[in-house]
């Protein structure tokens, strides 16, 4: 018996450490029952930073945990088969890293609204953020 092939979802932000982190952790539990492979990364990660203090208790508060993550640069990741971004100069690196992924797989997360980075933020621009990650992946499927 063959495993069906996953489709390799990649979360990308600028630093890694807040939205892409808690992107790839919440889908990981939301589409946990479906053939996905999900990974983050940032277009200015520094490698190995550990998600930020107010991401990591705002997913524990909502029983995911982002203790063990550790920041990944764009540029070393493997090509996906989908981008989702946070801000539109997120896809414009993503298509320059993987000239070979269609144009239309590299897209906003929430499209057509960017999703502003809470880094350095307090707690509840914080828990706004993870809000609204939990109100796209209900409302959609991440691969149409």
């Amino acid at each position: 018996m063959t495993v069906p092939d996953r489709t390799r979802v990649l979360f990308v932000c600028t630093g890694n450490i807040c939205r892409s982190a808690f992107a790839e952790v919440m889908a990981r539990s939301v589409f946990a029952e479906r053939s996905f492979m999900f990974s983050s990364a940032g277009t200015h990660a520094i490698p190995g930073s550990p998600a930020t203090r107010n991401m990591q208790t705002v997913a524990l508060e909502r029983g995911l945990d982002l203790s063990n993550h550790t920041a990944t640069p764009l540029d070393r990741c493997n090509e996906p088969d989908t981008v989702f971004g946070m801000e539109q100069h997120h896809l414009i690196a993503a298509r320059e890293h993987f000239p070979g992924l269609d144009a239309s797989r590299i897209r906003l997360l929430d499209h057509p609204m960017e999703i502003p980075d809470p880094y350095g933020a307090d707690l509840d621009d914080y828990r706004s953020t993870a809000d609204r990650f939990e109100r796209v992946f209900e409302a959609r499927d991440l691969v149409k």
